[in-house]
């Protein structure tokens, strides 16, 4: 087998067990967008080499540990002279930006990763160099050049981590920043406009939904979700089951619980079928089949669809963290029906499984009063 069949096959391997990204909410904390593979090549990061180069790292991590940032900084610059490989003398001289900002030597620092990210072909510390040099800059009051910096870098590698970091630290200005969101939908769709061929693209109109849905336009905010997850479906949507989870909130504002509905199985359909690569459970879908089961019980007051519903859920998702909210509530379905030996058949069957929790507690109570 060649070398570049072998880096297919090795990587194609880690894709399917990694499950290929992961999902946060843009307004929670952070931006975690999709992982998306192109071109199959696998990480080279070898070991730094040379004993000087190698002594003087050492020296540098020392001070740096000590909290000697000044030594530390000349140590970094020591380790950077006497380094073999470029990749070696570059991460000597970061760690020596590092440093150095936070000595609050910014300028210094800049000029350090201007040096790193002037570079055309992309290193290891290439973009996060340009990415520290715009942020520098912001700290010095540079606005303009920082943000026209962070801009070139989000259209020019948007799959990128230093195309995300870059995309947060603008929107911090241009969304979270902005009294008027109508200003801040227009940025919004402007920069969407450049980069939606991207994983971006879909972080994006995830932003757009929100501020439609702050302006109250959400007749809007529907379209905008609805595209969302034709343009970037799973596995590859990072945030696809986040757009269909909204459509179904906004589908129960509308009193349409029926749709919303439609949208939450929409999300576990891809669970039932056989898997494809890349693809993986994520936390919503069971969270999702939960909400399908108390919408069809509390909305549509459909205690056997609900039971159906309840079902399923433990039947698709046997070690859900939701599967005991699952027993408690389809075994009081069956209870208030008169179905008693069927309900305590499953509350037994939740203490028997969870040892703890609020579900277990309501279910202890219920046994004692209704299943003796």
């Amino acid at each position: 087998m060649r070398r570049s069949e072998r880096s297919t096959v090795s990587c194609s391997a880690l894709f399917v067990r990694s499950g290929g990204g992961g999902r946060r909410g843009f307004w929670s904390a952070s931006l975690v967008l999709s992982l998306l593979v192109a071109g199959c090549y696998a990480p080279t990061l070898s070991k730094p080499r040379g004993p000087v180069h190698l002594d003087a790292l050492a020296e540098a991590a020392s001070h740096q540990h000590h909290g000697r940032l000044r030594e530390a900084a000349d140590a970094y610059l020591r380790a950077a002279e006497a380094a073999e490989r470029r990749v070696d003398r570059d991460e000597a001289l970061y760690r020596r930006s590092r440093a150095l900002a936070r000595l609050g030597l910014h300028p210094e620092a800049i000029a350090i990763c201007d040096r790193l990210g002037a570079s055309e072909t992309i290193a290891r510390r290439t973009l996060r160099a340009r990415l520290d040099a715009a942020r520098y800059r912001l700290l010095l009051g540079d606005t303009e050049r920082a943000e026209r910096d962070l801009h070139a870098l989000i259209i020019a590698e948007p799959e990128s981590a230093a195309g995300r970091a870059a995309l947060r630290m603008l929107a911090r200005t241009h969304v979270d920043g902005v009294d008027d969101k109508r200003q801040a939908l227009a940025w919004v769709r402007g920069l969407r406009s450049e980069v939606e061929q991207s994983s971006l693209g879909e972080v994006l109109m995830s932003i757009e939904a929100a501020l439609l849905i702050e302006l109250d336009q959400k007749s809007e905010a529907k379209v905008v979700l609805e595209r969302q997850i034709v343009r970037y479906p799973y596995p590859t949507g990072s945030r696809w089951d986040d757009a269909l989870w909204q459509l179904a909130d906004l589908s129960l504002e509308e009193r349409a619980p029926a749709a919303a509905v439609a949208y939450l199985k929409q999300m576990i359909a891809v669970h039932e079928r056989s898997f494809i690569l890349g693809s993986y459970t994520r936390p919503r879908f069971s969270k999702a089949a939960l909400r399908i089961a108390r919408i069809y019980r509390d909305v549509l007051r459909d205690p056997q669809a609900a039971i159906d519903a309840y079902a399923a859920l433990r039947s698709e998702f046997p070690r859900s963290l939701v599967v005991d909210d699952a027993l408690a509530e389809q075994a009081e379905l069956h209870l208030a029906r008169g179905e008693r030996r069927h309900g305590c058949k499953l509350l037994r069957e939740l203490l028997e499984t969870h040892e703890v929790g609020s579900a277990r507690r309501h279910a202890e109570t219920r046994v004692a009063a209704e299943c003796q």
